[in-house]
């Protein structure tokens, strides 16, 4: 997958905080629900919080909540928060020594194809991910 498992439970909790956006989610309802390991998911949820795109409160009435409108927050925004700016960088196969130096044999494809999924993930936004899987994601 292109995706890290990480960022796969950030898009997956994201999608499903935003489905319910007038309250707080917890985090065992996220795991249960989306099948998610819940130690997991709480380490990446404190991650979206510290990046900025979920508000957390703890005790009675708490959970997970977005903290900014679905459609400001873009794929390439979760992908940073959970992987880091550097997520789409390298070689395809993990070549250390692949580069423009030292290309390995699909380099050059991959480089482009690579600019081509960052554009998109940067025009992409939660909302309009949302728009599409909404009904494939059960909150009751």
């Amino acid at each position: 997958m292109l995706l890290s498992r990480s960022s796969e439970y950030a898009v997956q909790a994201l999608l499903y905080i935003a489905k319910s956006p007038d309250k707080m989610i917890l985090a065992k309802e996220i795991s249960e629900r989306q099948g998610l390991a819940l130690p997991f998911l709480g380490k990446i949820l404190l991650s979206l919080v510290k990046g900025g795109l979920l508000k957390s409160q703890k005790g009675r009435g708490g959970g997970f909540s977005l903290a900014v409108p679905p459609d400001e927050i873009t794929l390439i925004q979760m992908v940073h928060i959970i992987d880091g700016q550097d997520a789409f960088e390298g070689c395809v196969f993990g070549l250390p020594e692949c580069g423009e130096e030292n290309p390995c044999p699909v380099h050059d494809l991959w480089m482009e194809t690579r600019d081509q999924i960052s554009e998109i993930f940067e025009h992409r936004t939660l909302a309009q991910l949302l728009d599409v899987v909404s009904p494939r994601i059960s909150t009751n």
